[in-house]
């Protein structure tokens, strides 16, 4: 028998949360979607109703406290709707437009007045990773070493952390584009590692940070969250994260979505080329989003930048012609994984730069998540359903 599939705004009504919850169901993996008319998606009813069985007819919605069921974690972080992600209540669109990370992660890490950034540059605690790892695996590997420079790397109290999360946000940014940490703006650090000079393309790579900061509880977050829960230090606990993001479902996707780009602009007609995509039934690396109906507003507004910034540059005009062709096509837009390949591209970026932005702003949201569950106290132990043989 077929599945039956419902709508958003029934699923969100027969579990009794809002549709944004219900997206965070289906992004960490509770509930099965899949495209429906249009623009739209569906929803899985068989997973819908094991959803609300299991909590009882009752599915927590998200507030301000942790709980340590497994199931749902309520934070204080980050909330999405169709405007994107909203940072502690303010919309990372804005936030991206006119701030930095260095902004975003005293939002993020509830530091009120304090400025934690408002120190010196931190200490490599090796001389260097093997060059032969990825940029992500050699930082890594530089947290794994950091109790060798800072005796404190095990304390968990809220004022050494702040301390510890802006020292471990200028090693992993220094490591991930191989230069020396410096106490100056992540986002100008990166840019000085890659050769950036221009301001308007120094403030593309600021903005790609700030978005890409946090996005609620993905997989690296709750990698984050879970190792955090079990007392492990920060820089651990950032390790247990990375792990989680290297996959090619999430940090790793950004290269698939950069080769792929790379294949269009050697092709002769592409929408041909989506056509035959289309045909094969293959999907779109760097297009759609389980959380957003429409469009991914984070890609949009880094796309409307680079576009600004660049308008007459090849890039930009094939990719406006993709994004075309693909909303003909598959009824999809892109997503922030398409404009970082975009951002590569344009400025002439090292292999992996999408992957490298993406991990140095989300480094301001692992920070923030484990500091969060090291306030809450709790431990993060789910069940397991189990299904296998019994009685044996």
């Amino acid at each position: 028998m077929a599945a039956l599939y419902m709508t958003a705004k029934e699923a969100a009504a027969e579990l009794g949360v809002r549709v944004e919850t219900l997206y965070s169901y289906v992004s960490r993996g509770f509930i099965r979607s899949q495209a429906g008319p249009g623009r739209s998606r569906l929803y899985a009813s068989d997973d819908v109703r094991a959803m609300r069985m299991r909590n009882g007819d009752a599915v927590p919605t998200m507030g301000p406290e942790v709980r340590d069921s497994g199931d749902v974690i309520r934070s204080s972080l980050t909330y999405i709707d169709e405007a994107g992600p909203h940072y502690c209540g303010r919309s990372a669109i804005e936030l991206a437009q006119h701030g930095t990370l260095e902004a975003t992660a005293t939002l993020l890490w509830d530091c009120g007045a304090v400025n934690p950034f408002n120190r010196e540059k931190p200490r490599r605690p090796i001389a260097s990773a093997p060059a032969a790892l990825r940029p992500v695996e050699r930082a890594m590997v530089m947290l794994s070493a950091w109790p060798l420079v800072d005796r404190s790397a095990y304390a968990l109290h809220p004022s050494i952390l702040w301390a510890h999360g802006v020292d471990l946000c200028r090693l992993v940014a220094s490591e991930l584009v191989n230069v020396p940490p410096d106490a100056i703006p992540i986002a100008d650090l990166i840019a000085k590692g890659w050769g950036v000079d221009g301001a308007t393309d120094r403030r593309l790579i600021s903005m790609a940070l700030v978005l890409s900061a946090d996005h609620e509880l993905n997989s690296s977050a709750y990698a984050v969250r879970v190792a955090a829960s079990t007392g492990a230090p920060l820089h651990a606990a950032i390790v247990a994260g990375m792990g989680a993001f290297l996959g090619p479902k999430h940090g790793a996707a950004s290269e698939r979505v950069d080769h792929w780009f790379e294949g269009m602009v050697r092709e002769a007609d592409p929408a041909l080329a989506l056509e035959k995509q289309l045909m094969r039934a293959e999907d779109l690396p760097g297009f759609g989003h389980l959380l957003y109906t429409n469009t991914d507003p984070r890609g949009k507004c880094l796309m409307d930048a680079i576009r600004a910034a660049h308008p007459d540059h090849p890039g930009v005009l094939l990719a406006d012609q993709v994004i075309d062709h693909a909303r003909a096509l598959f009824g999809i837009a892109p997503n922030i994984d398409f404009s970082l390949a975009l951002m590569k591209r344009v400025l002439k970026l090292p292999e992996g730069a999408g992957m490298v932005l993406f991990c140095a702003g989300r480094m301001v949201g692992w920070i923030g998540h484990a500091l969060e569950q090291y306030k809450s106290g709790a431990q993060i132990r789910p069940r397991a359903l189990y299904v296998g043989p019994k009685g044996i």
